[in-house]
């Protein structure tokens, strides 16, 4: 138990128990979204590549940078910063 500058006991405190957060895991619409809808990418890191979500696959935009840095067979997709942009009018 600890004590105060007096000399008199502090209860413990209690522990607080954490509930570890469980994620969702991804589900499909039609049992093979990324050939039929496009990946659902998470947010590119700075080396220009991503992830899907859905099937995991490895992707990096070819004008950032040439090749995925770590996969040699990951795919080629442009970024929000190199897609054509649609002019409304």
């Amino acid at each position: 138990m600890q004590q105060t500058l007096w000399g008199d006991r502090l209860p413990q405190r209690r522990k607080k128990s954490v509930i570890p957060l469980q994620t969702a895991p991804p589900y499909s619409i039609t049992g093979n979204d990324c050939q039929i809808l496009g990946h659902t990418l998470r947010e590119w890191d700075l080396a220009g590549c991503s992830i899907c979500i859905d099937c995991q696959a490895k992707i990096f935009c070819p004008r950032c940078i040439t090749a995925h840095p770590q996969d040699e067979n990951a795919i080629a997709v442009l970024c929000e910063r190199h897609e054509e942009r649609q002019v409304s009018a």
